[in-house]
């Protein structure tokens, strides 16, 4: 019987990483991976070519497989092989910080109900890793520690909200062996500052860049958690290997380690300036706002649709209180 490793979300970047972390490491030589795709019959054929493609070598060695399903459906999951299948690690999920209530509880909620369901009938199954988020925790603020959230949490946007709903979900199960593992934010792939994928924080340089928050929210003091997808693959291995059931994990560093809000700008616009192009057109630094005067801000700019300025307000906005929250991980 072949031992195996189910990866979901195998089109996101953690997936595609966490497989070829997998495959290439000696102590899972006699594993095979099931990389499964959210894809509809629609849509299956765009989303797998490039990664059947990536992954020819493993695909034609039977190291690798590939399997697709729609999370909407009553059985997304009837493609994976369930004997022999050990681990699972659950990294699907919108992680949007503008996604729709309706699309975080499909996908985040609904979709991890799936997922432990599905892997309550596989007989050889060891440990179910959910990916989750630090921002689970929501808006408060100190120390937060590395157990279950208490109830009563404020949340910035919908995809915090859902997230710490997927983890109460997956403690309500205590007839499956699962880890938590909470990611704090990816922004690059390693130390060198290569990034192939982009997200919320880009998106918020591109706007510092181009000098189109002349405003922006938050408490000086707040420290930030960034990790590379280095870190993060390289911390989800390792509890994968150390065989533990029942933990929760704080895959960032620690507030000492980070920079605050204020360092972070501080050292984007020292470095911009570095640029001929941008220090021509001396951009000055946002003022720092409070967060009702960003919430009015924001609220005005609402009528001005299709602006520059408005757009870029608004995209700030879905994660702008967490910025108020300092938080001790």
């Amino acid at each position: 019987m072949s031992r195996s490793i189910l990866i979901t979300g195998g089109n996101g970047y953690l997936g595609l990483r966490l497989a070829e972390a997998l495959l290439s490491a000696p102590d899972y030589s006699d594993y095979s991976i099931q990389l499964w795709i959210h894809a509809s019959e629609q849509g299956e054929r765009e989303k797998i070519a490039p990664i059947a493609e990536r992954f020819a070598g493993a695909i034609e060695s039977q190291r690798l497989r590939l399997c697709s399903g729609e999370l909407a459906s009553a059985m997304p999951f009837s493609t994976v092989e369930r004997a022999g299948l050990e681990y699972v690690i659950h990294s699907a999920a919108v992680t949007r910080f503008t996604v729709e209530a309706d699309l975080a509880d499909a996908v985040n909620i609904k979709g991890t109900e799936k997922v432990l369901d599905f892997a309550s009938t596989c007989p050889d199954l060891k440990t179910i890793h959910l990916l989750s988020t630090v921002y689970s925790s929501g808006l408060r603020t100190g120390d937060v520690r590395e157990e279950p959230h208490s109830p009563g949490a404020l949340f910035s946007n919908h995809y915090e909200r859902s997230k710490y709903e997927s983890e109460q979900v997956a403690l309500k199960r205590k007839d499956l062996p699962i880890n938590i593992i909470r990611i704090s934010t990816l922004i690059s792939d390693d130390f060198s500052g290569v990034v192939s994928q982009q997200n919320a924080f880009h998106n918020t340089l591109k706007l510092f860049y181009y000098g189109l928050l002349s405003l922006f929210p938050g408490e000086k003091s707040t420290p930030l958690y960034f990790v590379t997808g280095d870190f993060v693959v390289d911390a989800i291995m390792a509890i994968l290997r150390s065989q533990q059931v029942g933990k929760i994990y704080h895959v960032c560093h620690s507030a000492a380690d980070t920079a605050t809000l204020e360092q972070l700008v501080d050292s984007v616009f020292d470095t911009f300036g570095t640029y001929p192009d941008f220090k021509i057109r001396r951009v000055l630094k946002p003022l720092w706002a409070d967060v009702e005067s960003f919430d009015l801000l924001n609220d005005g700019m609402g009528s001005l649709t299709g602006g520059v300025v408005a757009q870029a307000v608004s995209s700030v906005a879905p994660f702008s209180k967490q910025l108020f929250a300092p938080k001790d991980f």
